[in-house]
């Protein structure tokens, strides 16, 4: 009877292990290789998600790979650009096993496991960043950057290893540094030229300076020789009516005379003012009645008004 039973245990466990050896699960994110003996075709790819039947034990082979997005970091390259610069540089690289197609036997031949294929890329992809010595410093990291098309030119040159099932997605330039010995001669080229761009905004507002000084000295002078000329008719205009008022005050010499008196006198005491003065003096000798009643009848002042 015991030995009935353990005859019946061994058959259980060898029939699972039959079961076992004859399924495999490839995740969502995974593709398989199942190889018959070694051998393989275009039928040998499993691409859909589940659970998958294959000859027991060593008859069949499964072989899965992860399909998502991969990260390549290159190591730091130096790199001389094309203006004689030598820089520093450090780039990465998203790529994956390409599902399309024949993609994953294509891996499955060219590397045995992820790993393998990680190191193969990183020599590659240490071959393709040198594409940026075709760069000047200023079209890396300049105003004008031409990084952008730096990076997609190393995408391109990686584009060689989709033959071997690698897909590569995008590349970027993730460092670029100066070398610690050029880093100074880098700095007094930048000063230089940024001395000589401080030059060239100086001498550009020196020249609109004396421009806009030249403007306005012509400008002042159109404005002067008008004034000039509008005061000289003015100073003309009124030489004219001068002359005919000295012509009607020449008629009577005492009375224009008196007139002007008058007129002294009164803007004189035009506001409170206390004047203590000799009355002889003119005008102020008007002040006297004696001396003011002989100038309104006779017009004349006697000699010690005058």
């Amino acid at each position: 009877m015991k030995k009935a039973t353990a005859i019946i245990v061994g058959l259980v466990i060898l029939g699972v292990l039959i079961l076992f050896s004859m399924t495999y699960t490839v995740s969502y994110n995974q593709v398989a290789i199942q190889s018959t003996f070694g051998k393989v075709n275009d039928g040998s790819i499993v691409r859909e998600p589940g659970l998958h039947f294959r000859l027991p034990f060593f008859a069949d082979s499964v072989s899965l790979y992860d399909t998502r997005l991969q990260i390549l970091e290159g190591p730091l390259e130096n790199i001389q650009t094309a203006d004689g610069q030598q820089i520093v540089v450090r780039g990465f690289m998203l790529w994956r096993v390409d599902r399309e197609g024949d993609g994953p036997l294509q891996f499955y031949r060219s590397f045995p496991d992820i790993a393998a294929a990680r190191d193969a890329l990183r020599a590659q992809f240490r071959d393709a960043i040198t594409i940026l010595s075709k760069y000047s410093f200023g079209e890396l990291l300049g105003r004008e950057s031409r990084l952008e098309d730096a990076e997609k030119a190393v995408l391109a040159r990686m584009g060689s290893v989709v033959s071997e099932g690698v897909k590569p997605i995008t590349v970027g330039i993730s460092r670029i540094a100066f070398k610690e010995s050029t880093t100074s001669e880098v700095v007094r080229r930048m000063q230089a030229s940024r001395d000589t761009l401080a030059d060239s905004e100086r001498a550009r507002g020196a020249a609109e300076a004396e421009r806009i000084k030249s403007h306005a000295a012509g400008v002042a002078e159109k404005i002067l020789a008008f004034a000039s000329q509008r005061a000289q008719e003015i100073r003309t205009e009124g030489e004219e009516l001068a002359a005919g008022y000295l012509a009607e005050m020449g008629k009577d010499e005492q009375l224009a005379i008196f007139l002007l008196w008058v007129d002294a006198l009164e803007k004189s005491l035009s506001e409170n003012t206390t004047f203590i003065i000799d009355t002889n003096m003119q005008p102020w000798h008007l002040l006297e009645a004696e001396g003011t009643a002989d100038v309104l009848t006779t017009g004349t002042v006697d000699e010690a008004g005058q």
